[in-house]
């Protein structure tokens, strides 16, 4: 999965003084100078430290992790249980090279129609759709739940749903937790809005249910898969040799030869289990 564009983390220039208490004759707020500040910690694990004046005078700290603090690998395979139930199953890796641990991966599917499972501790919701980012689809999200067992650099984690609708490609994200730690008072409003980087989580593309294609007819299918075939390939699910097959049987919508080799071609790696589900769903 890609990272997002750079996002500098830096303290406020410019800020309102914080909010002590309210005097009791005149009923005005009595405000001091908290002077937040903010300190790299780890910049390649993506660990940062929060300091600020306390409510007491004291000097207080607490640090975090950036939410695209993690490297993340997804593959995906989808079984089709019954004539319209299909399982789909990923497997998210935290890579070693991750700076902490895995906290959530968030899948867009295109279907009212999901039931969830999940694997170890990941318990299951959906983003609001009225975050930007969210807002195209329903986008499942797989959360770490547990406060003992977490998905570590060099673990992994196997999540599953079930649904009717057959697979396409979709988009998928993925962070690690951005909690703050440390801290013995609640966190300054100016720094708070830190956390809240949605757009930050890592970006990938992987399958996932789309109802539209329950009704495609054959020639449907034939463009949907030309037209996703150069993302296939930039995607590195299908080699440039059978690229070019696939790409001449379907342009002569022949996806009946394109089928014909579709076990032999996962067989010898030709393409992955994303795309073997793709079209193995369009019989």
């Amino acid at each position: 999965m890609e990272k997002a564009a750079a996002v500098e983390y830096k303290a406020p220039e410019n800020y309102d003084h914080r909010v002590k208490a309210t005097d009791p004759k005149t009923g005005k707020e009595i405000t001091y100078d908290h002077k937040p500040r903010l300190e790299v910690l780890d910049a390649k694990a993506g660990r940062y430290a929060f300091e600020w004046i306390g409510f007491d005078g004291q000097e207080k700290r607490a640090t975090f992790y950036r939410v695209d603090a993690v490297d993340v690998l997804v593959s995906a395979s989808v079984v089709k249980l019954l004539p319209d139930q299909y399982q789909y199953t990923y497997e998210v890796k935290n890579l070693p090279s991750s700076g902490t641990w895995l906290k959530r991966f968030i899948v867009q599917t295109f279907t009212a129609d999901l039931k969830p499972a999940y694997g170890g501790q990941f318990s299951s919701g959906f983003m609001s759709q009225d975050i930007k980012a969210y807002s195209a689809g329903r986008w499942i999200d797989f959360a770490d739940a547990s406060d003992q067992i977490h998905v570590s650099p060099g673990q992994s984690v196997t999540i599953q749903f079930t649904s009717p609708s057959p697979p396409g490609l979709v988009e998928c994200r993925a962070g690690a937790e951005s909690e703050i730690e440390g801290a013995d008072e609640e966190m300054p409003g100016d720094i708070a809005p830190l956390l809240n980087a949605y757009g930050e989580y890592l970006h990938g593309w992987t399958v996932g249910p789309l109802d539209d294609l329950k009704s495609y007819s054959a020639d449907q299918k034939v463009k949907y898969l030309l037209a996703k075939l150069p993302r296939f390939r930039e995607l590195g699910w299908i080699t440039d040799e059978a690229f070019n097959r696939y790409q001449q049987m379907l342009n002569n919508h022949d996806l009946n030869s394109l089928l014909a080799h579709l076990d032999e071609d996962l067989r010898l790696e030709q393409i992955t289990t994303e795309l073997f589900a793709i079209i193995e769903a369009t019989r």
